[in-house]
């Protein structure tokens, strides 16, 4: 039984929220593009099952490109990180001032209107003149004659309200009719076109096209699923268009650049677009498929489980760079039906890939056209979802949370058990009090890590390892940058006082991080975990007082075991005390945690995301909290009174979590208040994603 708490999308904002909303939108549309302890007695908590919710810049055009432009070659240096916030006006190939056209400006200078209802939609698109069209709720667009494409006139910004815009059942036609014998842009074609800030869904066609030499178009911040075609088809001459922030998923044929093989006369030297920051969520194929493109710029972008990302084919230039692809059979093709392509590429991430990237040829560099910054790879999977489809077109700055909130605190110790003063230790310092040192190669590091006393190590590059390492007490290992242990993992044995910080865990052989036999004060926080053979976090045989906190499980396995094994209540009875919060369990399988024996185990603020067995399962009479948590998609948020797999039932309690297309949770008698061992205070459930993604993982502290 699913769960009927607004099944079709996280929880609305309030009215402020949507106010704050508008008004950062509006003032985007006035702006037109620039061209140029010992524990107290514990208290148990009632078993409610109540499920209702707690509580890059703008970009200067440097003119028309030259005829031709330089080759691309090696590998451009990572950038800082621009984060989240988007650009008030349009940047990549739709700022170029080209065509008559000083960048892409939509209706600005035109009139502001408001549309709620279908006729007044359709009327407005239609009009000449600049307009400033802004869609409140829901429009249903027609089949009709036309198979449900809609003609829009040039000189439009069309932007939602809000979070919930919504266009369904017809799409957008950017262009004049189909003539084949045109194979230069008419004086008439359609140009200087915003659409932003929608949801784009249920097409019987393309959800939007352009076509028939359109060109300036910015399409950006949008939402695209279940179209019958395209999502965003880009054909027969169209040129200077930007692709960016938009979220496309449960969609097969997503982006196409140019029409067909014979489409040559009209799009050898056109089909010039930019393509950045789009969250390419299980859609299936062409993301994007090009023929014939003088240019497609391919940045930024993260790939989820794809058939392929990219194909160029017909002598198309593609530049792919710094784009993030998680479990994607072919990332990039030049060989691919048809004439073959060109590729370059540089700086991309490949994780769970079937192929490398095809690379042939050189293809033109963009700064010819316009300046651009990139974000490092390794954030893309973070800065993407946070960032793409409605609701985000305007900065942290200026939405409804405050800044401070959208960003993980620096904190300067632990908060949750492992803040807690017991077992002789107050709170965990880590390595507090001793000398720092650097850590960048694996002979260093494991000799840092086995000294005796307190010490700072701070993990610089990529350190290898073969197996788990133990880590004696008082230390904090906290990564520099971009920061890596891969091949082995951390082993805490009888250890005490460390802290984990800032550190990428990927492909241990065994368990990323194993705290077991009686370890207690553990704190692990903001690092981010991937293709761990074994647990990502496991706590285990008496291990007690642990914090894990803002971290990225980035689809993992197994992420987080409480407890080793059916058999190991004389080890873990009375302890095993662990917080879990604001983790972000990103189409993590199972195990969110997986207790036995535990109490209280203390789950809030986590995002669950896409957890294909289960989110929290509470077995072996383990006392389990699960609190302020938002699941998205995961179709068993909780296991305990039937218990789990072969292991016994245990309790649990679920209060402020909201549950969005997921199962029912399963709740069993009562848990020790966590509040018995420390305060904390709980962030609305409804907030979690947008905090959760903006700041759990890596470099955010």
């Amino acid at each position: 039984m699913l769960a009927t708490r607004n099944p079709d999308g996280p929880p609305r904002p309030g009215r402020r929220r949507r106010l704050l909303a508008v008004a950062g939108l509006a003032a985007a549309l006035v702006a037109p593009a620039s061209p140029a302890g010992a524990a107290p007695p514990p208290q148990a908590a009632s078993g409610t099952t109540a499920q209702a919710a707690a509580g890059g810049s703008s970009q200067a055009a440097r003119g028309t490109a030259p005829a031709t432009a330089a080759a691309v070659s090696g590998i451009a240096p990572a950038a800082a990180v621009s984060g989240i916030a988007p650009a008030a006006a349009a940047d990549g190939f739709a700022s170029v001032s080209a065509l008559g056209q000083n960048g892409t400006t939509g209706g600005a200078g035109g009139p502001v209107v408001t549309v709620t209802t279908t006729a007044q939609f359709l009327d407005h698109i239609a009009r000449p003149g600049p307009y400033v069209i802004q869609v409140a709720g829901t429009i249903t667009l027609p089949t009709g004659a036309n198979d449900g494409m809609w003609n829009v006139a040039s000189d439009k910004t069309i932007v939602g309200l809000g979070d919930d815009a919504t266009l369904s059942g017809g799409g957008l036609n950017i262009g004049l009719p189909v003539d084949d014998d045109v194979t230069s842009p008419p004086a008439n074609a359609v140009h200087n076109i915003i659409i932003r800030n929608l949801h784009l869904t249920g097409a019987t066609d393309d959800l939007i096209n352009v076509q028939m030499f359109s060109h300036h178009i910015w399409i950006d911040h949008n939402e695209f699923s279940n179209g019958d075609d395209g999502a965003v088809d880009i054909k027969r001459g169209s040129d200077f268009v930007t692709v960016s922030w938009n979220h496309f998923h449960d969609h097969d044929k997503t982006l196409l650049l140019g029409h067909d093989e014979d489409a040559g006369p009209q799009d050898i030297g056109r089909l010039r677009v930019t393509y950045h920051h789009n969250f390419f969520d299980r859609s299936d194929q062409r993301n994007p498929r090009v023929r014939f493109s003088a240019l497609a710029h391919v940045y930024n972008n993260h790939y989820n489980d794809n058939s392929y990302g990219v194909a160029s084919t017909y002598d198309a230039a593609v530049l792919m760079e710094n784009n993030y692809f998680y479990s994607v059979n072919n990332p990039g093709r030049v060989d691919f039906s048809g004439d073959l392509g060109r590729i370059v590429e540089r700086g991309n991430i490949l994780v769970a890939c079937n192929h490398p990237i095809e690379t042939r040829g050189t293809v033109p560099d963009p700064r010819a056209y316009y300046p651009y910054t990139l974000d490092p790879a390794a954030s893309v999977p973070t800065i993407v979802p946070a960032g793409a489809g409605p609701g985000k077109t305007t900065t942290p700055a200026t939405s409804a949370l405050a800044t401070s909130a959208l960003v993980a605190p620096a904190a300067a110790g632990p908060d949750g058990f492992a803040a807690v003063n017991a077992l002789g230790q107050n709170g965990t310092t880590g390595g507090a009090g001793g000398p720092t040192v650097t850590a960048t190669n694996a002979a260093d590091f494991l000799e840092h890590i086995d000294t005796v006393g307190p010490l700072v190590i701070q993990v610089t590059g990529r350190i290898a390892i073969t197996s788990k390492q133990g880590v004696r007490p008082n230390k904090t290992i906290v990564g520099v940058g971009n920061a890596e242990i891969t091949g082995g993992g951390l082993d805490f044995y009888r250890s005490y006082n460390v802290i984990v910080r800032n550190i990428n865990f990927t492909n241990a052989e065994d368990d990323a991080i194993n705290v077991g036999q009686n370890s207690h004060h553990i704190w692990i926080d903001h690092n981010r975990f991937s293709g761990a053979v074994d647990g990502s976090v496991d706590i285990v045989r008496g291990a007690d007082y642990v914090t894990v906190s803002w971290n990225h499980f980035d689809h993992a396995d197994k992420s987080m075991l409480i407890g080793h094994s059916d058999g190991s209540a004389s080890t873990d009875v009375g302890r095993l005390k662990v917080s879990i919060h604001h983790n972000f369990f990103d189409n993590s399988r199972q195990r969110h945690p997986r207790v036995r024996f535990g109490e209280p185990v203390h789950v809030y603020n986590n995002y669950f995301l896409g957890n294909a067995l289960y989110g929290v399962a509470s077995t072996e009479n383990a006392g389990v909290l699960v609190e302020g948590n938002y699941f998205r998609d995961v179709p068993y948020p909780m296991w305990s009174a039937s218990g789990y797999a072969d292991s016994g039932p245990g309790r649990a309690v679920q209060r402020h979590n909201v549950y969005v297309g997921s199962g029912t949770p399963e709740t069993n008698g009562t848990v020790v208040e966590p509040r018995t061992y420390y305060p904390y205070t709980l962030d609305p459930a409804a907030d979690v994603p947008a905090l959760v993604l903006a700041g759990a993982g890596t470099g955010r502290i």
